[in-house]
């Protein structure tokens, strides 16, 4: 049979795995109380694909991924559909769960009176699952309506961050109101409370729990590639749970999996058998061959009734490093099964892995015969899976707001055995490696003060074009931002740098004190009698906790305030966060002009505000942010949020705002940097 053939034919599109249900559930009262156990089959067939993956650690990842890429039989489907079908979210995942829910029964049939298919999608950054759902709706349930609510790591919750968080915020940004963040706003699903809060929640959205929950959870598993099935052991343990709890009788589950070897990866297949009236294992043909995804697709759930008591055990066990189940309540006919499944799909990967090395050697014949595939497989999708544009009222995203700049970016172009090597360097040799990554890349300085004018030093703006309005305010509580590890206010990359250098190397003392700052700053503006509040000094005592480096600061600015005439001059003050965004557009509303000074090497960062109007709804609005920046007095919870973000983000100067923090980062670690390598040398 041609390879054609074989993809129209349907035996490569969406390779599966049906398990056998309905087992005795295990007892509850047994889970976590035994070590860990291993079947020697399992751990067998892991020795054999990790010796197969082994043979990947010298390729440069980005070369490997290009390859791969084009020798995916998939690989033009998400530019064919991004043409012809033009999703309002497409990715890669998008196509995946088009498939899974093209060729499962996923809605159930006893939906409600309403019509209404109410659905919880866990781990869903950036959103491709819920955007794919909506789209398979919209064309093949069009008397349905969908109600979703998704969880994430929150991308807008500062203390997450590379490389945890997916930097893709489109759909979350615009879709805001249907997602949830959990008690302390960090979407952490291991937060503690995590999953009565989320069963509360969908309650209150539904009236009753969801009919399907997904999960598309992962975790970087780059540094250590074989063991990646128990790196997110733990993610999927607590989605299972999760899902489990807010999931309705008859209701459905699809959950995303890697490798079947592990001991509690077979308790948690042998529970969901025992939980769900079928139980398929699913491997989507745009999941790319080389990789261990594949998803379960679980439908007809038997009730959260029979499930609660693991649940309650689950959550209540601090020793879930132990075996969920004792090896003697699973059925050996269940691990047979699951050996053949496992089998399966490790056997796929090894054949696409070597034919993929093999491929190499014959790189642009090998293309050109995978091009005509490509095609093949693209047309087939289009027309196995009814694939059409709907209606612009029926998208997700009908406003979309669209950011002005990018500000994520970590690179990947070294090999995994190079990463390795990196990761053992001396602190001299990470220090060289740091300085020029970092100060001698001309792309992370992104200076738009060259915006058609060489010599601009100040961005100026008007506070009649801020379209932040007291109306908007709303403050919002969570985990503190002790240590600021992501920021939609300046590069992803350079923050990532920036954490890595003062968590490793001495700081270096500012030799420049607070009156040569004033007076440079009163020079180059030219305005003898400004107000002026330094807070650099502050900024340096609370380098590494920014909780109390934002108190002091607001607490600073405000007592500056109180003695402003007409114009004011803020030194130094860090606008990583939202929080502090938030302050800055503030002050900037009660004077009438206000000014981005392009940060010093010398003399640091500024802003200048000019024609002071006295606004005392914002003035007590900081006062009411300062008086929450502290967690002691709410629950551990502290301010972290008091302006929308979509307001924030909205604003003419954000680009500008991100600019000025990446110059910042640069003149802040750039010294720290030279001095320890002068002091090695």
């Amino acid at each position: 049979m041609s390879t054609e053939k074989m993809y129209t034919q349907g035996e490569e599109f969406c390779k599966s795995f049906t398990l056998k249900t309905g087992w005795e559930l295990p007892n509850h009262n047994d889970m976590f109380t035994k070590p860990q156990w291993k079947l020697e089959d399992y751990q067998n067939l892991k020795t054999v694909l990790n010796s197969t993956k082994q043979k990947l650690n010298f390729f440069d990842l980005d070369q490997w991924h290009s390859h791969t890429t084009k020798m995916n039989p998939a690989g033009l489907v998400i530019k064919h559909i991004r043409h012809h079908i033009r999703p309002d979210f497409l990715t890669q995942a998008w196509c995946k769960f088009y498939e899974i829910a093209y060729g499962s029964n996923l809605i159930p049939h006893n939906i409600n009176d309403r019509n209404i298919v109410s659905t919880v999608h866990l781990c869903e950054a950036p959103g491709a699952f819920v955007s794919s759902l909506n789209h398979y709706m919209a064309i093949n349930h069009e008397c349905l309506r969908l109600e979703w609510l998704a969880m994430t790591l929150n991308p807008y919750h500062e203390s997450n961050g590379h490389p945890d968080i997916v930097s893709d915020d489109r759909l979350i940004l615009n879709t805001l109101e249907n997602w949830e963040f959990g008690p302390d706003y960090t979407g952490d699903i291991f937060q503690s409370g995590y999953s009565e809060h989320l069963f509360c929640t969908v309650l209150k959205k539904f009236d009753r729990n969801a009919c399907l929950v997904t999960a598309d959870g992962s975790i970087d598993c780059s540094d250590d590639p074989g063991e990646q099935e128990n790196v997110v052991m733990r993610l999927h343990n607590y989605e299972t749970m999760v899902a489990l709890n807010v999931l309705r009788e008859g209701g459905s589950l699809v959950l995303k999996m890697f490798t079947v070897f592990e001991c509690n990866t077979i308790c948690r297949m042998y529970l969901l058998c025992c939980l769900f009236k079928s139980v398929v294992v699913k491997k989507p043909i745009t999941s790319k061959p080389g990789n261990s995804e594949v998803y379960v697709v679980c439908t007809g759930y038997l009730g959260r009734t029979l499930a609660l008591p693991f649940i309650r055990m689950f959550f209540s066990n601090v020793q879930q490093k132990n075996a969920m189940f004792i090896l003697s309540q699973i059925p050996c006919e269940f691990q047979v099964g699951l050996l053949e499944c496992s089998t399966y799909f490790s056997n796929l990967q090894i054949q696409a892995i070597e034919s993929n090395i093999d491929a190499l050697l014959f790189k642009e014949e090998r293309y050109c015969e995978m091009e005509s595939l490509q095609w093949y497989v693209c047309r087939e999708f289009i027309i196995r899976y009814g694939l059409r544009p709907i209606r612009y009222n029926q998208e997700l995203m009908t406003r979309c707001f669209k950011s002005k700049v990018r500000i994520n970016g970590i690179r990947r172009g070294i090999s995994y055995a190079e990463k390795i090597r990196l990761r053992h360097l001396d602190l001299e040799q990470e220090a060289d490696a740091l300085y020029r990554d970092i100060v001698k890349c001309d792309e992370w300085k992104m200076p738009c003060f060259r915006g058609g004018n060489s010599k601009q030093y100040i961005i100026w703006g008007n506070s009649k074009q801020l379209s932040v309005r007291a109306s908007d305010i709303y403050f919002r509580l969570g985990k503190p931002v002790t240590v600021v590890k992501g920021s939609k206010f300046c590069s992803e990359s350079l923050l990532h740098y920036r954490l890595r250098v003062l968590s490793k190397f001495p700081q270096v003392e500012n030799t420049i004190d607070m009156d040569s700052r004033s007076f440079y700053y009163r020079f180059k503006l030219e305005r003898p009698d400004l107000t002026v509040c330094d807070l650099t000094e502050i900024c340096a005592q609370y380098r590494m906790d920014n909780v109390d480096q934002q108190y002091y600061c607001l607490k600073a600015m405000l007592l500056a305030l109180q003695q402003v005439k007409k114009d004011f001059l803020l030194i130094g003050f860090p606008l990583y966060t939202q929080m502090s965004v938030a302050c800055f557009f503030a002050v900037a509303s009660m004077f009438e002009t206000y000014g981005l000074l392009k940060p010093d090497h010398q003399y640091g960062h500024a802003f200048v505000f000019l024609k002071y109007k006295k606004h005392e709804g914002w003035f007590n609005a900081l006062s009411k942010a300062n008086d929450f920046l502290l967690p002691a007095a709410n629950k551990d919870l502290a301010l972290v949020s008091w302006v929308p973000i979509r307001v924030l983000l909205e604003q003419k100067i954000y680009a500008d705002i991100v600019t000025i923090n990446n110059l910042c980062i640069i003149h802040e670690i750039e010294p720290i940097l030279s001095s320890f390598l002068n002091s090695v040398s």
